[in-house]
């Protein structure tokens, strides 16, 4: 996927994340929910459009509409968080970021393009300080563990532990530092969190704060033949793969939470919006009956707009609302949903 913003059409490039993750997704058994009852999920949204794989030529966000809209989804929760992603040449200061509006904290991710070691640490420490403030989480690299950069792994590695360092020097003691990875659903990422463990030791594990998975069930692969899935097991198992299979392997226990930091499902002329909403629902609500079980304390949706409505390709269509703001029956029902089940 890449990201969009009003004032420059592209900030990076994400090439792959959904189509990846949607090849790979099946439906398998649910586990059972934990009697105990935690704090409810902080929500937060992606306010931008673009998608990898999709167009390059789909409209400006248009940057009063996204406030508007921010604002109706939020209600009168206490806290909402923006996704929003930056590289080493991303240009600041950015008024978008920097004037979130009331209760909402941005969560950001620093994406990795191949920087030197030195340039690297250099770039997190910066964007630390410059986000740190209106931030309530940095993840540091974007899903590496799709990456075929050899360098990903020490990059994550050491940037995690720059971000943690200098987020405890400049005392923001809320700004909490990880890092996210696609969830596969049915099989754990085991090569890759090996290699972090290998290459980050204790430091890196005391330095993690939270784990991010961005998942996509129920989103078809060119190519790839669609079949129904019970998108209730599916995300049960999910979270039980990163939980008990995956951050174990880095000695990340079950006091470091896990955060859904990216969740959609796209229409297309054969996938319609009211099908939206049903996946949709039912993902959420299979997260936040999961977040004792597997202590996962945040949900983020991917994301507010469409790129092109008009589009047959399905990577242009994953927003709540489309190409022009008009809402989607998930707008609304995301509304409710934030206001029934979010934290206040």
């Amino acid at each position: 996927m890449t990201t969009t913003h009003s004032s420059g059409r592209r900030r990076f490039v994400r090439w792959g994340t959904v189509a990846v993750a949607a090849a790979l997704t099946s439906a398998l058994l649910a586990v059972p929910a934990s009697a105990s009852e935690p704090a409810p999920l902080t929500f937060g949204i992606y306010p931008g459009g673009y998608a990898g794989g999709g167009s390059t030529d789909g409209k400006p966000d248009d940057p009063v509409k996204i406030r508007a809209a921010l604002a109706v989804l939020q209600g009168h929760a206490s806290r909402f968080l923006i996704r929003d992603y930056v590289d080493c040449t991303t240009a600041f200061p950015d008024p978008e970021l920097a004037d979130l509006g009331p209760g909402r904290r941005l969560d950001l991710v620093i994406n990795y393009n191949g920087e030197s070691p030195a340039d690297w640490q250099n770039c997190v420490r910066r964007d630390v300080l410059r986000y740190g403030p209106f931030a309530a989480t940095i993840s540091v690299t974007l899903e590496a563990n799709i990456s075929s950069d050899p360098n990903v792994i020490p990059a994550l590695v050491n940037g995690v532990i720059s971000a943690k360092r200098q987020a405890r020097e400049l005392g923001y003691r809320w700004l909490g530092i990880g890092f996210d990875e696609v969830a596969f659903g049915y099989f754990a990422s085991t090569a890759f969190w090996q290699n972090l463990a290998k290459t980050g030791g204790a430091a890196f594990t005391r330095s993690v704060d939270y784990v991010g998975v961005d998942t996509y069930p129920d989103v078809p692969f060119p190519g790839v033949p669609s079949r129904p899935i019970d998108l209730t097991a599916f995300i049960a198992t999910m979270l039980d793969v990163v939980r008990n299979q995956e951050m174990p392997v880095a000695g990340l226990g079950a006091s470091v939470p896990i955060r859904v930091s990216e969740n959609g499902w796209a229409t297309s002329p054969t996938r319609t919006a009211a099908q939206q909403q049903q996946a949709l629902t039912t993902e959420i609500n299979a997260i936040n009956a999961d977040r004792a079980q597997d202590n996962v304390i945040s949900y983020e949706l991917f994301d507010l707009r469409d790129d092109v409505t008009a589009s047959a390709n399905i990577f242009d269509q994953f927003g709540i609302m489309t190409d022009d703001y008009a809402p989607k029956p998930m707008f609304w029902a995301y509304r409710q949903l934030v206001a029934s089940l979010g934290r206040y």
